[in-house]
């Protein structure tokens, strides 16, 4: 079993550490609330189990617990037979959405599809002595937490970072590329850089102790240090790189809305009342309609958390422009029949599609993920969304104005109109003023999407 495998080349060389002591190094002692105590400033980790049972609506039985300072939390789940998933970040409240995070405490990489070869790890090997030792190109993680048919690195922050919104932007794009780097060539058996499979900084992930996938128990090694923003920084691109944020203990309310005015105004001064959104529920059905026919693994998770945001746009109530909103509960039953037909593509033991991954994707039901970007989504979806911008005319209406606009731009140029530059010509032109230039360079001076440079860049 690569469980097996994977924890005995871990065992070998480092130390296993139990659930609490675990946790205990995620969470200081005297970070979290205590049990049954409210102060200002502390908050509670959130920990889920999905169990067997179902609801009387066929549904599986959720239950979500406080992990408080006491850590008792923890110690009644390692003796469950159930699924037990946690976050490294603090909540306000019961809820694990992204507008109740406060504070984060690691980042966690999820690495499947580990090369196993003549009963070895060799994935795994290069991953620890050929990549992060020798070549140091991938950051020591704290700890490699093995979860059943593969592993999970967690960098333990010595500092917890605010998850603010701008912030928390930031944080995603660090962890995108971190994932990338540690997906890399001698360590997994993929077949495209688009079978990387990305998560959320907000996923959560099989707690030590707990059971995993083949029936084994999940099982944490210390290997290495705390590390910070700044260490991690040194190993992604300068562009993507965290570049504002705050630690705990660090900001007052006064540098907060200096920091972060966006972010001030609508939750301290306006205190963030819901947005008014009147979008027709046609924006929602297209959307799943998309994605039954177009997720590919390595992209299903993200496609039903933007099935989840859409859900949310779509869903109050206009008598004109949406009289028939979209519910949460009409939101998780089509998330639950999709994740039977998002199983069905599944193409490796090691990743199948589950109850765990549509619990993750309805946490983005929520305010905060309302301006999720369009740009972000065709990204890590893996496909182009079409562009309409129509305005509302017409499109008979749109074209005739859009070609008086075209004509007077070109007769002012003193030009003659050819046609449209193709995005491969873009991509084209790109390379050879760039000879040495790298695709995520392309995609931030041209705009186009990731997909679109895959598909025409030219080695």
């Amino acid at each position: 079993m690569a469980d097996n495998i994977f924890s005995e080349y871990l065992e070998t060389y480092f130390d296993e550490v139990t659930p609490i002591e675990f946790y205990r190094d995620i969470f200081p002692a005297g970070e979290l609330e205590k049990q049954g105590q409210y102060v200002k400033g502390k908050y509670c980790g959130i920990a889920v189990e999905i169990t067997g049972a179902k609801k009387p609506n066929g549904k599986p039985l959720i239950k979500r617990y406080s992990i408080t300072d006491e850590l008792s939390t923890i110690e009644h789940l390692t003796e469950s037979n159930n699924f037990c998933l946690c976050s490294p970040i603090s909540y306000a409240g019961k809820e694990r959405t992204a507008d109740n995070a406060r504070f984060m405490y690691a980042i966690a990489v999820d690495l499947d599809h580990i090369i196993i070869e003549n009963g070895k790890p060799q994935g795994l090997i290069s991953l620890w002595q050929g990549h992060i030792v020798e070549a140091e190109r991938i950051p020591r993680p704290t700890y490699i937490v093995s979860s059943g048919t593969g592993l999970h690195l967690y960098y333990v922050l010595d500092k917890p970072v605010a998850l603010f919104q701008d912030t928390a932007k930031q944080l995603q794009d660090l962890k995108h590329e971190l994932t990338a780097l540690i997906w890399g060539y001698g360590i997994v058996k993929i077949n495209d850089e688009r079978d990387i499979q990305q998560e959320g900084i907000y996923q959560g992930f099989r707690m030590p102790g707990t059971v995993t996938k083949n029936g084994s128990r999940a099982r944490a090694f210390l290997t290495g240090e705390k590390t910070n923003i700044e260490t991690l920084n040194e190993y992604i691109p300068e562009a993507l790189r965290v570049k504002r944020y705050t630690v705990k203990k660090e900001l007052t309310r006064q540098q907060a809305k200096e920091l972060y005015p966006e972010w001030y105004k609508r939750r301290i001064e306006d205190k963030e009342p819901p947005g008014v959104w009147h979008i027709s529920r046609r924006l929602y059905d297209w959307w799943k309609r998309e994605i039954l026919e177009k997720a590919q693994v390595g992209h299903r998770y993200w496609c039903l958390m933007t099935l989840s945001v859409y859900a949310y746009k779509c869903g109050m109530y206009d008598p004109k422009h949406n009289p028939d909103p979209v519910t949460r509960e009409e939101l998780e039953q089509d998330c639950f029949e999709i994740m039977r037909h998002f199983e069905t593509l599944t193409n490796d033991d090691s990743n199948h599609f589950t109850e765990i991954d549509v619990q993750d994707a309805l946490e983005a039901y929520d305010n905060k993920w309302i301006r999720y970007p369009r740009d972000t989504i065709e990204y890590r979806c893996g496909f182009v969304l079409p562009h309409n911008k129509r305005n509302g005319q017409k499109q008979a209406d749109h074209l005739e104005e859009a070609r008086a606009i075209r004509d007077i731009r070109q007769r002012r140029n003193g030009t003659t109109w050819n046609g449209r530059k193709s995005k491969q010509g873009i991509v084209e032109q790109w390379q050879q003023a760039h000879p040495n230039g790298k695709k995520i360079e392309c995609y931030k001076d041209t705009g186009l999407s990731r997909t679109t440079i895959d598909k025409y860049w030219r080695i």
